[in-house]
């Protein structure tokens, strides 16, 4: 399976402070990545949040890489002090589903009303409204 790491990045001159939003997939092999993300926008002297709410699937070993590796972003100076990092983690780590199987076939109507009908419950058979 394919894991992309999508990041939004999103930066406040007023009050220099930088937003990266991860919505795609954060595991082992892509943290560095993101680690090189926050390098660079910590350049620009902001302090950085890493919001982790939208991401499709949290790797348990990657967010730990993530969580240690971000002391080791460089703190820049900025008016009243130095940039920081800190990163919102959801109660529940999200995961990929699992891959499609390339033979399955989509459901169409005529299957959809055989699985229905094997359900023998005419509430099924109900429309909505």
């Amino acid at each position: 399976m394919e894991h992309t790491l999508r990041v939004l990045v999103r930066i406040d001159t007023k009050t220099s402070s930088a937003c990266i939003e991860v919505r795609g997939c954060l595991v082992p092999e892509n943290c560095g990545d993101l680690i090189g993300i926050l390098r660079h926008t910590a350049a620009l002297g902001a302090h950085l949040v890493v919001n982790l709410s939208r991401a499709s699937h949290l790797d348990v070993l990657a967010l730990d890489e993530l969580l240690a590796r971000a002391d080791e972003v460089p703190s820049q100076p900025i008016a009243g002090g130095h940039t920081t990092v800190s990163v919102q983690i959801p109660e529940r780590l999200p995961a990929c589903l699992p891959p499609v199987p390339a033979h399955a076939n989509p459901l169409d109507n005529e299957l959809a009303f055989e699985l229905a009908f094997l359900q023998r419950s005419t509430a099924v058979f109900r429309r909505p409204g």
